[in-house]
């Protein structure tokens, strides 16, 4: 049984054509650039958009068929776990890439026709893109909210998420992810109030990366699930038993 579920969802545009290269025992990988695009109205009735990238590898079979089937501008349906890597270069500096490993790929269309189909008044409001991300795992630490200038709630925690598997050997593997979660608003200062350091919960919601750049022109990036479920899972501490929220 797994201890843990790490898995995403990915309904997205391919923004430039797959490449594919061979590990040194022959593997074939193939990596491919996907975004994602979010569109939503703010309190003042403003319309907003967001796009979100997404770095994309398949390995073995379906690594070969993503090469020749898929191409830039088609739109597909990606499922799989996020998995982050870690290196230093060679002036010390450290990187970190958070890629998606998908384990199943599926073409849609082209970017040209799904627009097409949806009356041009109605663009804005069809979402032609998915961005989904589902876990269970454990809490690193224990939660810190906070109030923006506009006096809402944003909480914060990180998550433990350990995916096991079977290697070509027959082998079980086990390997943990860690995820950094933000909630907004009543959830926020829900998970404030129920949730500790290790306490057992299932999230779900989208992935997105800020960027920033600091004065000496370094690049930084960092990638948060904002969650919009959150079901705490396990046996319920005491406290939860004497302190219930409203029904």
């Amino acid at each position: 049984m797994a201890r843990g579920m790490n898995k995403g969802m990915i309904i997205g545009f391919v923004e430039r054509d797959p490449e594919m290269r061979h590990m040194a025992d022959g593997q074939p990988v193939t990596s491919l650039s996907v975004s994602t695009n979010r569109g939503w109205t703010t309190n003042g009735g403003e319309a907003r958009r967001s796009t979100e990238w997404f770095h994309l590898v398949a390995w073995g079979r379906l690594a070969e068929a993503a090469s020749r089937r898929l191409r830039r501008d088609q739109r597909i349906y990606a499922e799989g776990h996020f998995q982050t890597r870690r290196w230093e270069d060679a002036d010390g500096l450290k990187h970190r890439l958070t890629e998606f490993v998908a384990s199943k790929l599926l073409p849609i269309d082209d970017r040209q026709s799904a627009i097409a189909k949806i009356p041009q008044d109605e663009v804005d409001e069809m979402q032609l893109c998915l961005n989904r991300v589902m876990l269970i795992g454990n809490l690193g630490r224990d939660p810190e909210m906070r109030y923006t200038p506009g006096g809402q709630a944003v909480t914060s925690f990180s998550l433990a998420a350990t995916r096991t598997w079977a290697a070509a050997n027959g082998e079980r593997r086990d390997s943990t992810e860690w995820f950094n979660v933000v909630s907004w608003g009543s959830l926020a200062e829900i998970c404030n109030q129920y949730l500790t350091k290790g306490r057992r919960v299932y999230v779900e919601g989208e992935l997105r990366t800020r960027s920033w750049e600091q004065p000496h022109g370094q690049k930084h990036f960092h990638t948060e699930l904002v969650a919009d479920e959150m079901i705490m899972l396990g046996p319920r501490p005491t406290s939860d038993l004497n302190d219930e929220p409203p029904l």
